[in-house]
């Protein structure tokens, strides 16, 4: 299956820039995620690909064909794309069978009768629906449509499959049946794809990688594991999962290790070696902040707070934690009480990002020295 190449795509309109500079590639039979919040232009990106919107500037390729190239006045219309496209929506025709449904590509491409029912056959047979070929979609559940949705998209043997959030109608616990199911489908008939959510459970199940976005631009790309425990920027940290993000100000590095200052509370935490300076974020994930009850245990590996709510979640509890005014999230499968606590964390598991300016960090012997 061919590879996408997405070069410096930008889109204007009268007032705003809804995509600017985007450029990635989506690999030879690759499951490549867009995530991001609602308007950061991940659903445009798809729809430029597909042809159904027209950027203002860049280019776009299916493997050696050029689908789109500003500069040379290339735009092919969606139906010469040879691009699979499924909608949040579905967009299945309420008077046809599901046989008929999926036939209608073929159809419009004017493929012989004997060949349209083989390969109708044959995508419902992939997608576990060929006991259902004569139902209409009001018969069928949201799962089922989704996969109707899915057979017309493949039954004309697209190059690339171009997914639109389409679990996002689906309750809780078949959207998570759609993804183990969505995931094997992808695998098994290895279409590149492009897949567009603002789940980032989705991403992170679903992704060979993912692409950050946030308004218009591209803040990450990086496997599901390099953007959850490497993440780029304090954005990409908060909307990937929870993290907190606590001000403060780097002190020097001593021991291979850096020292910040937390500005609410004044206490130090140790910080796996960074070249930052000055005014930092430290960012530490929920499930990497352990409690214990040993609150005379007063070191740089600790911090001093009181617990100051709890919920159950099910598979852990979560705890708003208060250390001098600044609150930490905090995951653990133990039941706490509320009352003083203290909190540690491995300083590998912490990153630094950049507050305000940021200058190569001074060591801890420097620091001193000029106090």
């Amino acid at each position: 299956m061919p590879e996408i190449n997405v070069s410096a795509l930008g889109l204007d309109y009268a007032a705003k820039t809804a995509i600017d500079d985007i450029s990635f590639t989506a690999r030879e039979g690759e499951f490549l995620t867009l995530l991001g919040p609602s308007g950061c232009g991940k659903t445009t990106t798809l729809m430029s690909i597909a042809g159904l919107v027209q950027p203002t500037r860049g280019s776009i390729t299916c493997g050696a064909d050029v689908l789109f190239d500003s500069q040379r006045s290339i735009d092919r219309p969606p139906e010469r794309r040879n691009c699979g496209v499924v909608f949040q929506s579905y967009a299945i025709w309420p008077h046809m069978s599901v046989a008929d449904n999926v036939a209608y590509p073929l159809r419009l491409r004017k493929v012989g009768k004997a060949e349209i029912a083989k390969r109708v056959q044959e995508a419902l047979a992939m997608v576990e629906l060929a006991a259902l070929a004569e139902r209409y979609p009001h018969q069928l559940s949201g799962g089922q449509q989704q996969r109707v949705a899915l057979a017309r998209a493949i039954t004309y043997g697209p190059g690339v499959l171009l997914l639109d959030e389409p679990l996002s109608n689906l309750d809780a616990k078949l959207r998570e049946q759609a993804r183990i199911w969505l995931k094997e489908f992808q695998t098994s008939v290895g279409l590149t794809t492009i897949f567009v959510t603002h789940d980032q459970d989705e991403a992170l199940a679903l992704s060979d990688r993912v692409i950050v976005m946030n308004d218009g631009h591209i803040e990450q790309v990086g496997t599901p594991e390099e953007i959850y425990q490497r993440p780029a920027s304090p954005f990409v940290a908060s909307f990937l999962g929870s993290a907190n993000l606590l001000a403060g100000t780097v002190l020097g590095t001593a021991g291979g290790l850096t020292q910040v200052r937390l500005q609410d509370s004044g206490q130090t935490v140790s910080v796996g070696a960074d070249s930052l300076a000055g005014d930092v974020l430290v960012m530490i994930r929920p499930e990497d902040v352990e409690l214990f009850s040993d609150t005379n245990a007063a070191d740089h590996a600790t911090l001093q707070g009181t617990l100051a709510s709890r919920t159950f979640v099910g598979s852990s509890y979560r705890y708003i934690i208060d250390c001098g005014g600044q609150k930490l999230s905090v995951a653990s499968r133990e039941r706490w009480e509320p009352g003083p606590v203290r909190l540690r964390f491995a300083p590998e598991r912490a990153r630094l990002f950049p507050h305000a300016s940021a200058t190569a960090v001074p060591t801890l012997t420097e620091e001193l020295s000029h106090a």
